[in-house]
């Protein structure tokens, strides 16, 4: 019984227990109007002058469900933050990103968190000021990693490595332009959340996985990995981080107030307290 098998069957008896979003595209996301609130910014619904539909992921530290069945981790905080500046009220919606990126082009959403900007992304999303920073760098098994003397991940598919990525995500323009490339892409496996990514790893169906720095760090001590897979060298530049709000659903008016009340967070030690708390 390999692990990619063991971790498949652990995700589906996390879904029977409500903890886990479908993991791949034929599972369907709850519907938004259906959806558990699991957790909302602490406004008053009476008082309120606006709800926004939240979609987020499983990627510990940023979204993920907590052990209460709470929507968690570094991006929901901040989030709630400035909702509560705004008088918002969050609804969230929970999914993998490729089904929710899906919902958010028809409206269904009204906002999805950690996201890149690309000219694509623009036809149907509006984007907040940046409200962090994001990295990927490799991550190798641990028992290999001397054997990859390579500066950069053109260097490694060059060589005829797999590298391991997830759906949808955006790593920049180096990787966009070596997976555009049709002698790079073959190189190149995707799947649909780090979990599984991981997996192929520990399997040795890809050599290396992209990965955010602080997620790959989580998912490694939180699943014991330390002997086993480690961070390689190459790390990607450093990017923007933003908001991407549905054209469909939300007018530019509100990203307007939302970008207000980032900035009052940003200004006030908050903000610094939290990013803070994570990174330690």
């Amino acid at each position: 019984m390999n692990t990619l098998y063991l971790l498949c069957s652990t995700l589906v008896c996390l879904l029977m227990l409500g903890c886990k979003p479908a993991d791949t595209p034929s599972q369907a996301v709850i519907p938004v109007d259906a959806s558990p609130k699991l957790n909302t910014s602490p406004v008053d619904p009476k008082t309120s002058s606006c709800e926004l539909k939240l979609g987020f992921e499983s990627w510990e530290p940023y979204q993920y469900i907590g052990l209460k069945q709470q929507a968690s981790g570094l991006d929901i905080e901040i989030m709630q933050a400035v909702a509560e500046r705004m008088n918002c009220t969050l609804v969230m919606q929970h999914g993998t990103w490729q089904e929710l990126l899906g919902l958010l082009k028809l409206g269904k959403v009204d906002l999805l968190l950690g996201a890149s900007k690309t000219v694509t992304r623009e036809e149907f999303a509006l984007f907040s000021e940046p409200y962090r920073a994001e990295q990927f760098q490799l991550f190798v098994r641990k028992e290999e990693a001397d054997k990859y003397h390579f500066a950069s991940v053109a260097e490694m598919v060059a060589a005829k490595h797999k590298v391991g990525l997830i759906s949808d995500y955006f790593y920049g323009e180096q990787i966009s332009a070596l997976y555009s490339d049709e002698h790079m892409r073959p190189h190149f496996v995707e799947s649909s959340m780090s979990e599984l990514n991981i997996a192929l790893l520990l399997d040795e169906q890809v050599d290396a996985v992209l990965e955010d720095s602080f997620v790959g760090a989580s998912i490694i001590r939180r699943k014991g990995l330390e002997k086993q897979i480690q961070p390689h060298q190459i790390k990607l530049p450093e990017n923007p981080i933003y908001v991407m709000f549905s054209r469909a659903s939300v007018q530019p008016e509100r990203v307007n107030s939302f970008n207000q009340a980032l900035q009052q967070f940003k200004d006030s030690g908050s903000y610094q307290e939290l990013l803070t708390k994570y990174q330690s």
